[in-house]
């Protein structure tokens, strides 16, 4: 049972050691790396050639920038495993962490996706941990329901390579994580959640995310609103009041910088969700509806 591990690469010389070696130290052995060095312009390709030349499960190929989507596409054409992983090259893998999810998936031959815990921010006062728990989920929707569009992300899971015998991550998207988990849940896989291992996710301050937080989020709420429609979810329904909720708050802080709207207007259910914030979120929406609670947002913070 063949893992693919699919590291792409740009301009991350910095970071790049630290995430190889930490790939390497998985303490497995049906194993290949591959890096997609995605048209860097630093020393980020003399370093993965040179760490090809050092271990035979190192394969590297270098194309022409095409950004994040299609350096995956492209590691995910030229692997050769039942399973691939994603791995962002300014992130790190915890020690061995392969090696205790790869059995999971050995034991469980009906487990398509399995995912595991996120460090978000290591060593910085804002670390968070995000624990999926232990939970088998036959129905997909099941999973995105319980919260899953606030760790859909690629890198902590672990897949069926069939899955993307016809799904490839959009091309010139942001929070191209988010199409591709909707074309993914799409197939209806069998989901599982684990608490074993741990994915290091670092904050990049030049990254696409913290640009586009800069920009007001609007990217986000269309790859979330794309999700939906593609999926024909009825956020109405109590179990997508959460899945709402994170829209709504793409969409305040959308507004805040673009003044227009893109969700649709309802209500939902007032109780305890993620903190106090989202709390007065909903209670705000379902009092003064959605275009009041834009204008609300806007003129209450800070700019």
């Amino acid at each position: 049972m063949k893992l693919s591990i699919i590291i792409p690469v740009y301009n991350v010389e910095k970071t790049f050691r630290r995430c190889i070696d930490s790939v390497l130290s998985q303490g497995i052995d049906n194993y290949e790396i591959l890096i997609i060095d995605d048209g860097s312009t630093d020393n980020s390709g003399n370093l993965a050639d040179k760490a090809a030349s050092l271990n035979n499960n190192i394969k590297v190929f270098h194309k022409p920038n095409g950004g994040l989507s299609d350096a995956r596409n492209y590691g995910i054409s030229r692997s050769t495993g039942d399973y691939i992983t994603f791995v962002d090259s300014d992130d790190f893998v915890e020690n061995n962490t392969y090696a205790k999810l790869m059995p999971i998936l050995d034991g469980h031959k009906e487990y398509d996706i399995l995912e595991y815990p996120v460090l978000q921010n290591p060593g910085c006062k804002n670390e968070r941990m995000f624990n999926p728990g232990t939970t088998v989920y036959d129905n997909a929707l099941d999973w995105l329901s319980t919260n899953g569009l606030e760790h859909c992300w690629a890198w902590n899971k672990i897949y069926r390579k069939e899955l993307f015998s016809n799904v490839r991550f959009p091309k010139g998207k942001i929070y191209e994580d988010v199409y591709n988990i909707a074309s993914l849940i799409k197939l209806n896989p069998v989901i599982a959640t684990t608490d074993k291992g741990m994915y290091n996710y670092c904050w990049n301050k030049s990254g696409i995310a913290a640009k586009e937080a800069l920009n007001g989020l609007t990217s986000l709420l269309e790859a979330q609103i794309s999700l939906t429609k593609e999926l024909n979810l009825n956020t109405r329904e109590k179990r997508w009041h959460r899945l709402y909720l994170n829209m709504l708050t793409s969409q305040l802080y959308s507004y805040r910088k673009t003044g227009k709207i893109l969700l649709w207007p309802q209500r939902i259910q007032i109780k305890s969700y993620a903190g106090n914030k989202d709390w007065i979120k909903a209670v705000m929406l379902n009092l003064f509806g959605l275009k009041l609670s834009c204008k609300i947002f806007k003129l209450i913070s800070r700019q």
